[in-house]
């Protein structure tokens, strides 16, 4: 589970959905989630409303209000703890799926049983010190006004409920993938969350896309594609074809509920009063999602059927092999096919200790260092932990054997990650100097001053 930003500075722009949605990641298909060019006025055109004002002091970056050396070495100490605990976290997720095997489905519900106490916890203090106004608890239970239509007059707490189902469907089915899947090419098969955000933003949150900002994603889908090459020709000894399909299209609940994260924060900036300038605090929001997705995480146990994880065993009896899998504490708790059954519960500790530092350090990150330096870490986190997984011989694990396929995909990725940054950029001026220019696939279809004439 990874958390959206939601207060944060980035350098001295805003960012939109365009720029925010490739910071998403395998975080536990962490959202991030993550969020160019001038400051947000209220002329903003519609579908370029950011989700984060830069206006307020209490969601500048530290670090812009606090130069010197003791700064940049907080800085760069956030950065890297997100790229080491980025790849610990892909890694030990990877390693406890060698003795779990066919019951990882509980790597999915040990996250969301740990986030609940976690983000309650947090929301509880900064209620109490009055970092967050009880009103922003109103108005995630309250309805909207009813003249805006029926989305808007939909209480955000229902578009929570439904994201919570979006993320807990996609982790569910990525953690029930993880045995199936090698991986390297589950950190790059996360890559289609933000293809599947850019055509879900553009048909719920009206963006618009330029030429430059498509291509970038269909390089991003040319990169996914080349790396699940050898999986599909069956020529991978770590993947099995199906589950990186199904992990792929698994993307879209992620996706979804990304988009409905951002309505809400859309929406809570547009019930604002005019000179209140703080967001909807990102606790708040966890908060409830991390609530909704641990009971629908276990209403979900019956994808293990679907996914032929049971062998034909009933749901109860499946979910007490399960839970003596992680707590029984013996080699033949987890099955024939388990490495080392006995370690099952230690490696599923250790895999939430490390999602957990995770997602806290990208916190963290985003407020001292800003969300882009944090965008750069947590893109980072894929090539680095390839290698990681290439030559170093990890215990239960081993090094993973790596095709030139794979490798490439890198080469394709980052160029086209990169691209689409830049791209984005751009578009985001366009639309703010005249928004004529910030329509879909710019600049064609647009007309020469002299065809105008």
């Amino acid at each position: 589970m990874l958390p959206v930003f939601s207060t944060a500075r980035v350098t001295r722009c805003p960012m939109t959905v365009h720029s925010r949605l490739l910071f998403t990641g395998s975080l536990g298909k962490p959202l991030m989630d993550d969020r160019s060019s001038c400051d947000a006025h209220a002329s903003q055109p519609r579908g370029m409303e950011v989700a984060i004002d830069e206006s307020s002091p209490s969601t500048q970056s530290e670090g812009s209000k606090k130069p010197g050396h003791a700064s940049f070495f907080l800085q760069v100490s956030l950065l890297v703890a997100v790229v080491v605990f980025g790849c610990a976290n892909n890694i030990a997720k990877q390693i406890a799926a060698q003795p779990l095997k066919r019951y990882t489905y509980m790597l999915g519900l040990s996250t969301a049983v740990a986030y609940v106490p976690l983000y309650w916890f947090i929301l509880t203090l900064l209620l109490l010190v009055g970092v967050v106004p009880k009103s922003q608890l109103r108005f995630v239970w309250q309805r909207g006004a009813e003249g805006d239509g029926v989305a808007s007059a939909t209480p955000a707490v229902a578009l929570l409920f439904v994201s919570a189902l979006g993320d807990s469907l996609g982790d569910t089915i990525g953690a029930i993938c993880t045995p199936h899947v090698s991986g390297p090419l589950h950190s790059l098969l996360s890559n289609c969350t933000p293809i599947f955000i850019a055509v879900l933003s553009m048909c719920l949150l009206q963006e618009r896309y330029s030429l430059m900002q498509s291509l970038a994603l269909l390089g991003v889908f040319a990169a996914v594609v080349t790396g699940l090459l050898p999986a599909l020709e069956g020529l991978s000894a770590t993947t099995e074809p199906v589950f990186a399909v199904i992990l792929g299209g698994s993307c879209i609940f992620n996706a979804v509920a990304f988009v409905l994260k951002e309505l809400v924060f859309t929406r809570y900036k547009k019930r604002q009063d005019v000179e209140s300038t703080a967001g909807l605090n990102i606790f708040v929001m966890n908060a409830h999602l991390a609530l909704f997705q641990l009971p629908l995480t276990i209403l979900l146990i019956p994808l293990n059927v679907l996914l032929k994880q049971t062998h034909g065993e009933g749901i109860g009896a499946y979910t007490r092999e399960a839970l003596d899998c992680v707590f029984g504490g013996r080699a033949e708790s987890c099955g024939e096919d388990s490495n080392h059954g006995e370690l099952a519960g230690r490696c599923v500790g250790i895999y939430v200790i490390f999602n957990v530092l995770w997602n806290m350090a990208v916190l963290m990150s985003v407020k001292h260092s800003g969300a882009l330096a944090t965008f750069i870490a947590l893109k980072a986190i894929f090539p680095v932990s390839m290698v990681l997984f290439a030559y170093v011989d990890w215990p239960l694990l081993g090094p993973t054997e790596l095709s030139g396929l794979v490798w490439l995909s890198i080469l394709l990725l980052l160029p086209s990650i990169a691209a689409y940054q830049y791209a984005t950029q751009l578009q985001v001026q366009r639309a703010l100097r005249q928004p004529s220019r910030g329509l879909c696939c710019w600049p064609l279809g647009q007309r020469s001053p002299a065809a105008r004439g």
